[in-house]
């Protein structure tokens, strides 16, 4: 969710997501975060919760990976913000969390692991280049896994008027994200709203996009 995550594409503002992370969890965005986590684990049926091997893009403090992680066997997190990796530890440690971790941007580079499940809240409208993020999680996820793709529907650019000089994307239109998916050989297997709300006297929606990679 915070501290842009970049592995090619490039992210947004790391050292702002640094300054925000002592005070980013508000007690909205923890409520956010049991909402999706709940939507989470009603959707994916595809093996025993607890035999997952997850990864969460845009972890922030990790409160949804720490949610999510008494029902799957690991997480790995990835956040760009040293700030927000550094809150993610201490939550770690507070709640005695032991199959929840994190890494910087380097991480996907050296991975040889393959997810079960990959999943992202609010990360990917900070992301420059979509289309290389898009190809570069393809190549860490199991041949049977999914991803899901949590953010913004398409908002006013006033939107992100408290982010400096703000550079990455205004939310996403269905029709963006069904291209995108099908420029990098991913199929969208749903999409649906699962929320909706109001930041900074703005009206927004969420959606969850299930991706999965289209077979040869």
């Amino acid at each position: 969710m915070a501290g842009i995550y970049k592995s090619i594409g490039g992210f947004l503002k790391e050292n702002y997501f640094d300054t925000l992370a002592k005070g980013w969890n508000t007690p909205q965005r923890k409520n956010t975060s049991e909402n999706i986590k709940e939507i989470i684990l009603n959707k994916f049926d595809n093996k025993p919760h607890s035999q997952v091997k997850a990864l969460e893009i845009g972890a922030g403090d990790g409160i949804l990976a720490i949610l999510l992680s008494e029902h799957f066997s690991k997480i790995d997190c990835i956040d760009s913000s040293s700030g927000m990796r550094e809150e993610f530890l201490k939550n770690k440690e507070k709640f005695m969390t032991e199959n929840i971790f994190i890494y910087d941007e380097s991480f996907l580079s050296d991975n040889v692991h393959r997810y079960d499940l990959i999943y992202s809240q609010k990360a990917f409208h900070h992301i420059v280049d979509i289309e290389a993020e898009l190809r570069s999680l393809k190549e860490v996820i199991d041949k049977d896994g999914v991803f899901y793709l949590i953010d913004l529907c398409t908002v006013p650019r006033e939107f992100h008027n408290d982010f400096p000089d703000f550079d990455g994307h205004d939310g996403f239109s269905k029709d963006e994200i069904y291209t995108y998916f099908e420029n990098t050989g991913w199929e969208v297997a749903d999409y649906e709203i699962i929320m909706q709300g109001k930041r900074n006297g703005i009206d927004f929606s969420m959606f969850m996009a299930v991706g999965k990679v289209k077979q040869q």
